[in-house]
């Protein structure tokens, strides 16, 4: 090899190597100078994380500012993840065996903590890694000072406070507060696709549940607070970024249209009541109890039976409790599919658990027996099939087939009772069954269903909230069951459909049975064949009360920033349905009710007049109905005892009331929900609410209240 080609190539190689380095240069002045801003944000994104710490939720308040539920501190235990990875495996099974036995001694078998339960809680995704996992809530002080006194035994264990529910008052309002509880995987994954930007969640918050806790948990919910955290490549905390820290803002207070005072006189009269009128399966009392204010459609109490104390429910549920709120007992099998397999079994042997959640002032249906006849005798008025002055002979029975003596055909009064002649207001103040087969045979008749249609009752009687929703700003609300000659037939064919030996597998049967007849229309302008709640009834007698306006119900009054109640976010504004026509009739709708209660009124024989003897009408001019609802038969052929159903209002008088119940099993209008009633709106009318204090805990002794309100329980329908 010569010396000029050995120069010849490390030529080539320096020419290459300056090539390289070139570009190396190029590529380094490119990424520090053009991308150097980018490359470093790039750098710092991937070395921090942001931790979302959860605020407080508002509080709720009456709408006198009597608090409801509110704020506590809650010592809880936790477990730091990653001190806690960096422990030895076998000082990590040592810790948990000695946690778990500390935090178990002393506790009934079903709230014991195992080893297995803090280890599933480890591996739960949805913590924040930034935060201990919780593992024990509400332990007590000397729980505290033992675990801060013995932390060596207990590295990784960190114990700290939190913000947890409280209710003064116990199950006071309930079901119209309702209650909060973790993320549901379903619910977590609808949020994830549309989470909010100011206030967003994590997977291991708390939402509302049920009550307004649910209708209201944008307003009630608070801001979380950030903090941005430097991690290294392995995701351990190395520090914080203080500077971009953001503490979290309380939610706001929500203020609602209920009184306090008014809704415990709401629940002692309800429970009080079935106390001593309840006559169905021993342990399944049940009813609802509703009072609004007629001026506004704002609520002033709700009163559901069978409660429950939210306060069981802070922190999450457990099994029993879960059981006990399906109405099964609280020992039985686990909380899956067993639940359905009891309730099930339960419901084919005529023994449904009555379920603690169900809020029935305005999500359980009933028939409204007589108290209907509001509706029906609008519906008449209004399309032509009545006037005030229409005469019907009552003789205690009718035979609505046009003298056919076919099965149903003869309809009666309650014993037959014979009432003579009535219009429609002594009618409705002796509950005259009879007058009101004769509008529902009317409306059926070839003449007026030609003129008006099929659905010409529905369509009338719909036009007071029967048969929809009211809208009240709460969730799952009932709109109840209206039936329709459609709904009938399409019904009937379902079943036969499903089941064609239902019908002796003969279609004609089923067509037959789901053909809309006149005793379908004059049974249920008696209030049978259809369901409502005790809140549409209440809303359509408002509308007669305050002359013609279908309100919106809600339990808003307001929602303020937390702790200022002069600060108003939103204020409740009146929404109205609809406006009734009530024209020159309304006086004689008026004169009706009032003779139910009232034995000044001139009407004789009023259905509750024996119940409201003593009542301060003068104080509180008072109308109302009563009714009597058949509940059909038990599965061995025994007759089910009548629900009582009762509403009344105030006409005149310096308040605007209307008062709606409805008690299961519990015989007569008169005998028992229109005893509840006086015993909620009596202490308004003599004005010794004023001087009410609701006990401490909002506890209610049911049969003392009984004994003592002197409210007698007589008269019929």
């Amino acid at each position: 090899m010569t010396s000029d080609s050995s120069r010849h190539r490390l030529g080539l190689l320096a020419v290459a190597a300056l090539s390289l380095f070139g570009a190396l240069f190029a590529r380094l002045w490119f990424l520090q100078i053009v991308e150097g801003d980018t490359a470093q944000a790039e750098a710092t994104a991937n070395t921090t994380d942001t931790d979302i710490t959860p605020a407080p939720r508002g509080r709720i308040l009456d709408r006198n500012g009597i608090v409801l539920v509110d704020n506590r501190e809650s010592i809880v235990v936790g477990i730091d993840r990653q001190e806690f990875g960096d422990l030895e495996k076998p000082k990590q099974k040592q810790l948990l065996t000695r946690l778990s036995s500390t935090l178990s001694a002393g506790r009934p078998v079903e709230e014991k903590v195992s080893v297995a339960d803090l280890e599933k809680k480890l591996d739960d995704s949805r913590y924040s890694k930034f935060r201990p996992v919780p593992v024990a809530e509400d332990i007590s002080e000397e729980d505290e000072i033992y675990f801060s006194e013995q932390a060596s035994q207990y590295p990784a264990v960190v114990v700290e406070r939190t913000t947890v529910r409280v209710y003064p008052y116990g199950s006071l309002a309930a079901h119209v507060l309702g209650y909060v509880g973790p993320l549901s995987d379903g619910q977590w994954k609808d949020l994830k696709k549309d989470n909010d930007p100011k206030k967003p969640y994590i997977q291991a918050d708390e939402i509302g549940k049920a009550g307004v806790e649910s209708y209201y948990e944008k307003d009630l919910r608070g801001t979380p607070g950030r903090q941005v955290f430097r991690v290294d490549r392995t995701g351990k905390v190395v520090g914080e970024d203080k500077s971009k820290r953001i503490e979290p803002k309380p939610g706001d207070d929500l203020y609602l249209a209920i009184d306090a005072k008014v809704q415990y006189k709401a629940e002692e009269a309800l429970q009080a009541r079935l106390s001593l009128s309840f006559d169905g399966p021993a342990g399944k009392e049940a009813g609802g109890l509703v009072v609004l204010d007629q001026s506004t459609g704002q609520v002033r109490a709700m009163a559901s039976y069978p409660t429950y104390n939210p306060a069981d429910l802070v922190g999450g549920i457990s099994c029993p409790v879960w059981r006990d709120l399906q109405g099964l007992p609280r020992d039985g099998g686990d909380c899956g599919d067993d639940i359905k397999r009891e309730t099930k079994l339960l419901k084919e042997n005529d023994d449904a658990p009555v379920a603690k959640l169900l809020n029935r002032a305005y999500q359980g249906a009933y028939q409204p027996a007589s108290t209907f006849k509001l509706a029906s005798a609008y519906a008449a008025l209004k399309d032509g099939v009545r006037t005030v002055d229409s005469q019907t002979m009552d003789n205690g029975y009718i035979n609505i087939c046009g003298g056919d003596e076919g099965p149903g055909c003869e309809k009666q009064n309650a014993d037959r009772t014979p009432h003579g002649p009535v219009t429609l207001s002594p009618a409705l103040t002796v509950s005259s069954d009879v007058y009101f087969y004769e509008v529902g045979r009317d409306f059926w008749a070839k003449g007026t269903r030609d003129r008006l249609g099929e659905t010409a009752f529905q369509d009338g009687v719909g036009e007071l909230g029967y048969g929809e929703k009211t809208g009240i700003d709460l969730p799952v609300e009932s709109a109840g069951q209206m039936p329709t000659p459609q709904g009938e037939m399409e019904l009937a064919m379902a079943l036969y459909d499903k089941d064609p030996a239902y019908y002796d597998n003969d279609k004609d049967l089923a067509k037959q049975a789901g053909r809309w007849n006149t005793g379908y229309s004059a049974d249920m302008a008696i209030g049978q064949k259809l369901t409502v709640t005790p809140l549409q009834t209440a809303n359509a007698y408002a509308a007669l009360a305050n002359g013609g306006t279908l309100f919106q119900p809600s339990v808003l009054e307001k929602i303020t920033v937390a702790g200022q109640p002069d600060q108003i976010h939103r204020r409740y504004e009146p929404k109205v349905i609809r406006t009734i026509d009530w024209g020159p009739n309304r006086e004689a709708f008026i004169t009706g009710f009032r003779g139910v209660v009232d034995p000044s009124s001139g009407n004789a024989g009023g259905t509750a007049v024996s119940t409201f003897q003593g009542f301060p009408f003068d104080a509180m001019p008072l109308a109302g109905k009563t009714g009597t609802a058949q509940t059909g038969e038990f599965k061995n052929g025994r007759k089910k005892p009548d629900n009582s159903v009762f509403v009344a209002f105030t006409d005149g008088g310096p308040s605007s009331w209307v008062a709606s119940a409805m008690l299961e099993y519990s015989g007569s209008g008169a005998g028992a929900a229109a005893p509840a009633v006086r015993m909620v709106l009596e202490p308004i009318a003599d004005g010794s609410i004023a001087r009410f204090t609701i006990p401490e805990g909002g506890q209610i002794d049911a049969e003392e209240a009984a004994d003592q309100s002197g409210v007698v329980g007589s008269g019929s329908d």
